[in-house]
């Protein structure tokens, strides 16, 4: 046959591209994911044992005309995903180890070594585990494959970030003989300063809303407590108190929350934005909000503690404090609630 007969469009695309063509993002994700409602011309094939369907609108209170339109605002997708984080966490633990060399973990103020870096950060690995559940909840939940994708990439990093601390802790025990983190679960069971984060953490988990869970966590928890302790306590005074090391880790953690945070405000803008469910989708987040923020508040409030424990050199709370209030704030804001 002439070639010349065979010109013409030879790709099958199911879905409107953003642009002329698919991108890869597009052509790996959409469409992943059917059911009744698209591509499925049956009924469920298979249900569980008490005849519920595997996937329902019922598994939350918030409800959008076409989940499928959601698209994530980075475009990530699994073999690029992977190919970064596999270069960068390659690279920290080579960094981890140069830098624990040569005497420099010895510059750590004792204080911060033994209260901040085995009690305190050492105990955050729960905070990440736990987020890691809650959200592994949702990723089964959600009624379309781009947001499965974009909260399994999520899913993903929480459980990379918390690996990253007990990384941490394993070096500074080779580094630093009489280093330990042994009373990092005590200071999650039973510290003042971390029972209100462990309260939330565990509602979090508790929660059978998938968009809960995720509104919650990333524009309500992550924003403010979250901020609070990695950012604005750890971050910034690590290398006031001679630990270069522990910044290079939250680097990481700080981008990836800027990532999430980015993905979360997309779904809540689609789904404020429905056509036919907006307004109830309003009311709902309003109501999440008004529930969690005296609970996270608490947590965050809480932290005051570890600002303040003699012996280490740390920025005043009160401002930290009014810094992710602020952000936190002008997020709900923008978003419209």
């Amino acid at each position: 046959m002439n070639a010349a007969n065979l010109s013409g469009n030879r790709h099958f695309t199911w879905f409107k591209p953003e642009r002329r063509k698919p991108s890869d993002y597009e052509s790996y994700t959409i469409g992943q994911q059917s059911g009744p409602h698209q591509w499925l011309d049956v009924d469920w094939p298979l249900c569980f044992d008490d005849g519920q369907v595997p996937f329902s609108e019922t598994a939350s209170q918030i409800k959008c005309t076409a989940w499928d339109q959601f698209r994530d605002p980075l475009k990530v997708w699994q073999r690029p995903y992977v190919s970064r984080n596999n270069y960068e966490e390659q690279a920290l633990d080579v960094m981890i180890r140069e830098a624990l060399q040569d005497g420099v973990a010895d510059r750590i103020n004792p204080v911060w070594r033994d209260e901040i870096l085995g009690r305190y950060y050492a105990a955050w690995p729960f905070v990440e585990y736990g987020q890691f559940l809650a959200i592994s909840y949702a990723v089964r939940q959600v009624l379309d494959a781009t947001l499965t994708f974009a909260l399994a990439f999520q899913v993903s990093d929480k459980a990379r970030h918390q690996q990253d601390i007990v990384h941490l802790t394993f070096e500074l025990k080779a580094a630093l003989p009489g280093y330990s983190d042994a009373e990092a679960r005590s200071a999650w069971m039973d510290s003042p300063a971390l029972v209100p984060t462990r309260e939330v953490t565990e509602r979090l988990i508790d929660s059978d809303d998938w968009a809960e869970i995720v509104i919650v966590s990333g524009l309500m928890f992550e924003p403010l407590v979250g901020n609070l302790f990695k950012t604005e306590f750890m971050s910034k005074n690590a290398p006031k108190n001679g630990d270069a090391v522990t910044p290079m880790i939250l680097a990481n953690a700080r981008r990836d929350s800027k990532y999430h945070l980015q993905l979360v405000q997309s779904i809540v803008s689609m789904v404020l934005a429905d056509p036919n469910y907006g307004a109830d989708n309003k009311k709902t987040i309003q109501g999440w909000h008004a529930e969690w923020m005296p609970l996270c508040e608490k947590a965050a409030q809480a932290l005051q503690a570890v600002f303040e424990i003699e012996g280490i050199d740390a920025d005043p709370f009160e401002q930290a404090f009014t810094r992710v209030k602020n952000m936190q704030s002008s997020l709900l804001q923008e978003l419209g609630l």
